[in-house]
């Protein structure tokens, strides 16, 4: 595109240049002479239209030169233009010599044909150094352009790189289930199918059939509703519950106006995951887990925590946990950048994890109405 764009501009400024030249040259003729013959008049054509062939030349010197140094480029294309004006100048002298000797003899010049020829040049030179040095600046002005479109294209498939391998990430981690829940749910149902509890067995299939339908249907990278997250963990924490029964007890706290905020999908159930299994499963005491959702400034921050017999008073991280913590700071950080975060410590009795993230609304609910 900016190649053509380049040579149609550049062959009507030829082209304008020539015919400036010829207009120039019949009307000085003819107020020298007082009237101009038909075949003077073909001749200024002729030699005008040599000139426009003389230039495509030198605008093929330039070209060949674009991306050379500024040195090589000017040395050629002077060079090109100065054998250009010699060339049609010898030209002009021999026409105009053919022209006089067939129409008008008495008009043959006896001065030597080098002299006129020189003339001629210093007449043609200054056409071929303007059009020479229009030819550079143009192809200097469509080369900047070329290369800042070159910049641009590049920038876009950059980006549109980067946004693939953010989507890549954000699905690879949303899709990493735990499969220690499957395992244990699997076992739950054998062990209910065993026990003839069918009943108890087909209610796990179905809510376990639900929970991975949403699971993985859901686009990765989807903002949702608080409300539709915590729906989503009460179906997961309803497979939990009938394995666990009366020693899993829960809390979710959520104000009415902060329930439309916008979340990334499946966010918090590797936090809940990981209560379970580090604070539910290897006590046969009551742990209740809490969920608290509440807003500081811009930011909305969600709690979890459970009072299960954890490592708290050796102050140290449940093992195994790391990966599900690890999961979701990457996407909070692939998300917000240092405005997303996860803090998680144990404490006395339990363990506590903090996700912060910047507080979002849904398009059509502004941040004034929602607060």
């Amino acid at each position: 595109m900016f190649r053509t764009e380049e040579i149609r501009q550049v062959a009507w400024l030829t082209l304008g240049v020539w015919l400036l030249s010829a207009t120039l040259f019949v009307i000085t003729y003819i107020l020298v002479n007082g009237s101009i013959s038909a075949v003077y008049f073909a001749t200024a054509v002729a030699m005008n239209l040599l000139g426009v062939v003389g230039s495509i030349g030198l605008y093929q010197a330039a070209s060949h030169t674009r991306y050379r140094s500024t040195l090589v480029r000017v040395g050629v294309v002077a060079a090109a233009a100065a054998a250009a004006s010699a060339g049609l100048s010898l030209i002009d002298v021999l026409m105009m010599d053919f022209v006089n000797g067939v129409f008008d003899a008495g008009k043959m010049s006896t001065r030597p044909l080098w002299i006129r020829s020189s003339v001629n040049f210093a007449a043609f030179l200054w056409v071929f150094g303007m059009l020479a040095a229009i030819y550079l600046t143009l192809q200097a002005n469509w080369t900047v352009r070329e290369r800042e479109r070159q910049l641009a294209d590049a920038r876009t498939a950059a980006s549109e790189a980067n946004a693939a391998a953010s989507a890549a990430r954000l699905a690879a981690l949303r899709y990493q289930l735990n499969p220690h829940f499957l395992f244990n749910t699997l076992n739950a149902v054998s062990a209910a199918v065993i026990t003839r509890k069918t009943d108890q067995a087909e209610s796990m299939l179905s809510k376990l059939a639900d929970f991975l339908r949403v699971t993985l249907v859901a686009d990765p990278q989807a903002m949702i509703p608080v409300e539709d997250e915590l729906a989503t963990l009460q179906a997961y924490l309803e497979i939990e519950a009938v394995r666990f029964r009366e020693r899993l007890a829960l809390e979710f706290v959520c104000p009415n106006e902060l329930r439309e905020a916008q979340i990334p999908s499946f966010l918090l159930q590797p936090l809940i995951e990981n209560a379970i299994k580090h604070g539910v499963a290897p006590t046969s005491q009551t742990v209740t887990i809490r969920l608290e959702v509440h807003r500081e400034d811009d930011d909305l921050v969600i709690l979890v925590q459970d009072d299960g017999d954890g490592q708290g008073a050796q102050g140290e991280v449940r093992p195994g946990a790391g990966v599900g913590l690890r999961n979701i700071r990457l996407r909070l950080e692939t998300l917000y950048g240092p405005r997303g975060a996860l803090q998680a410590a144990p404490l006395d009795r339990g363990f506590l994890a903090m996700v912060r993230l910047p507080l979002q609304w849904p398009p059509a609910k502004p941040l004034s109405q929602a607060a």
